[in-house]
């Protein structure tokens, strides 16, 4: 357990430090012998700060004064440290370049932005989470936060500079960018894919599960498209209201699920899930960058909105 120093203590190590601040030579003078030491030449240290050889001597011989020792040995081919003042600038230059240091964190501080992105869970998870490095580490001021939900909310109430959201680009007040050109297709986990390329019958292999999405199932219109016949009443069915947990069953070779091709795609790149038959059903739905009439990180914002659009718009 620590023990406290007394009053009387802590009055000595008062008087103390006092005592020593009121013996330290000022930090210009410090900072002119730094200049000087860095150069060990008057005349080009004195051109980087703006004085004269003979003001700069001054300064130094005052410096010598206060601390009572020599710095510099004075030579026809310019000055050369002694013990002590090699000693000093040792000490001077490493003060320096931590208070340049601090100084430097204090400003970058100073000039952080807070940016609130209000991204829809499915689109967080599958495409931005995987890239969103690449934004952090070209823009390190803007402390970034990612606030997920999964329904739309306005941007003035919640506090959130950009919306992330799924729908037909039609909200009104708001700077749209839609950042897929989407498409619904059936995933599989690569065995299952495996597995119905070998059935001999058209539809699913016995105990092969469907996994639908209890708030948009598409399975009927995704299967009229096309020449697939999948007893829906029949199948074994699984539903979430969940688009990621609905990929990750999927990929763990719990059945086959219809999704968006840009939730998938980075999935599908990996090889862990694979697209079926090539049948893709356009729902008239993307996902779309929505920005707030008012953003309270406007350099901010508009930064994310541009890197978002080549991120994400050229590819889909």
């Amino acid at each position: 357990m620590a023990v406290l120093p007394s009053k009387k203590m802590r009055r000595a190590m008062s008087s103390s430090n006092t005592s020593l601040l009121r013996n330290l030579p000022s930090v210009k003078a410090l900072l002119f012998f730094d200049v000087v030491a860095r150069h060990q030449n008057l005349v080009r240290a004195g051109e980087e700060l703006h004085m004269t050889q003979g003001a700069l001597s001054r300064q130094l011989k005052a410096l010598e004064d206060h601390l009572g020792v020599v710095l510099f040995i004075r030579g026809p081919r310019g000055l050369k440290f002694t013990q002590e003042g090699e000693l000093l600038y040792d000490y001077s230059r490493r003060a320096f370049e931590t208070l340049s240091s601090g100084l430097r964190r204090l400003s970058v501080d100073a000039a952080r932005e807070t940016l609130v992105v209000s991204v829809a869970r499915s689109f967080a998870a599958c495409v931005l989470a995987p890239k969103i490095g690449g934004f952090v580490q070209a823009h390190p001021w803007v402390d970034l936060r990612i606030d997920v939900h999964r329904y739309f909310t306005d941007l003035e109430l919640s506090g959130a500079d950009i919306s992330i959201r799924l729908g037909a680009g039609d909200w009104e007040g708001y700077r749209m960018l839609a950042l897929t050109c989407d498409t619904v297709c059936a995933v599989c986990s690569p065995a299952l894919a495996s597995a119905l390329q070998d059935a001999v019958s058209p539809g699913l292999p016995a105990g092969t599960a469907l996994l639908r999405n209890a708030e948009r199932d598409y399975w009927a219109e995704w299967l009229g498209i096309g020449n697939r016949s999948i007893d829906l009443e029949a199948a074994a069915t699984v539903r979430c209201n969940d688009s990621v947990a609905l990929i990750e069953a999927v990929k763990a070779g719990g059945g086959l699920c219809l999704t968006r091709h840009s939730l998938a795609a980075g999935s599908i790149a990996a090889g862990s899930l694979v697209p079926l038959w090539g049948q893709q059903l356009k729902d008239g739905l993307r996902y779309y960058a929505l920005i707030a009439r008012r953003s309270h990180a406007r350099r901010a914002a508009e930064l994310f909105m541009q890197w978002l659009e080549s991120e994400f718009v050229p590819a889909m």
